[in-house]
């Protein structure tokens, strides 16, 4: 295994290539107070699997400066901005890895899984797609957030979201193996708008669609999620 830190498009990543031959490319997200050195040993894990792992800094998280994440008023201002950022930067840096290598997933967890449904959805050269604990029904999410919160709605929100929320923004010509993986006592991100993105969205827009539930578990990434996420690679990118 080779470690390099470098940069894509001005925008910090780790990348980790496997010993011998890569079976493909994974990109993988990090979530909302984490970062790219957190996600070391996944990224290790995954090349582990004969994969390259590329891990990109998402804005605020890191170089580009943090935050008070812990903080509520912090989490509201700079989610949704941090999500759409990470989205158009994603779609930049997944453009230029397909021209390196045409077998290309995308894997992401909690805030980075919003941004694994959001850019598989528009770029039809990602293969294979995994999201933990995380969302692909965006403006769903956004309705159930502030009415746990007994925040009024926004249109404007809504309005914002709607263009890239994953649930519509499904291009028919994308065929993407996607995999969704969720605790079913997740508090932070609750299971609920991904289990409405599971009954709405456009099967036949798939190649594959699943959706993996694991009772008793919160927000926390399992020895089972990894299992199914090295299979669904396995048989949707390196076998494809």
């Amino acid at each position: 295994m080779t470690y390099v830190k470098t940069d894509l498009f001005d925008i910090p990543c780790l990348r980790m290539k496997p010993t011998g031959t890569s079976k493909g490319t994974v990109l993988l997200y990090h979530g909302w107070s984490s970062s790219i050195e957190s996600y070391e040993f996944f990224a290790s894990t995954i090349t582990h699997w004969g994969y390259e792992a590329v891990v990109p800094e998402l804005p605020h998280h890191g170089e580009r400066g943090k935050l008070n994440y812990g903080e509520p008023g912090q989490l509201q201002q700079y989610f949704w901005p941090t999500v759409l950022q990470g989205l158009e930067e994603a779609k930049a840096i997944a453009f230029h890895l397909a021209g390196q290598d045409a077998r290309l997933a995308v894997i992401g967890h909690s805030m980075g899984g919003f941004i694994a449904g959001g850019v598989s959805a528009k770029v039809p050269a990602i293969r294979s797609a995994v999201v933990i604990n995380g969302s692909c029904a965006w403006v769903k999410f956004e309705e159930l957030y502030r009415s746990r919160l007994g925040l009024p709605a926004s249109d404007e929100a809504q309005t914002a979201l709607g263009e890239h929320d994953p649930i519509t923004a499904w291009s028919a010509g994308n065929d993407t193996a996607l995999l969704l993986l969720h605790g079913t006592e997740d508090t932070t991100v609750p299971i609920d708008s991904q289990s409405y993105f599971a009954s709405a969205a456009p099967k036949e827009r798939f190649r594959a669609l699943e959706f993996v539930q694991y009772s008793g578990v919160n927000h926390q990434i399992t020895l089972s999620m990894l299992q199914r996420t090295k299979g669904w690679l396995d048989d949707y990118l390196a076998g494809r």
